[in-house]
């Protein structure tokens, strides 16, 4: 039954790897990646809104494809802090340390 045709047969993904260990590398001459700027570090919250627009949010969510909860969230509340001057400036040291010490989030 065997006719020595029944070799193993590997996949595209192991042969490349063995290729890659047993080739020599040429030296990469490639500049350094550019650093970009990091993502924006996101904490999560709870609070509460109304049922309707609850309702709302979970519609938008389901039908529009580039809908994303937390980036609407961010971009109203960003927008509505505008209003609110004093949220751009900085607690008191005493402040910062008690909430510092007492969220995780910000660790």
């Amino acid at each position: 039954m065997s006719d020595g045709k029944n070799k193993p047969r590997f996949g595209n993904k192991v042969l490349a790897s063995i290729t890659e260990r047993i080739e020599p590398q040429a030296p990469s001459t490639e500049a350094p990646p550019v650093t970009e700027e990091e993502p924006p570090l996101w904490v999560s919250f709870t609070t509460a809104v109304t049922r309707e627009t609850y309702m709302k949010l979970k519609q938008a969510e389901y039908w529009e494809p580039a809908f994303l909860f937390k980036e609407v969230t961010e971009a109203a509340l960003l927008k509505e802090l505008k209003n609110y001057p004093n949220a751009e400036k900085p607690l008191p040291p005493a402040a910062l340390e008690k909430l510092l010490r007492s969220s995780k989030k910000l660790r």
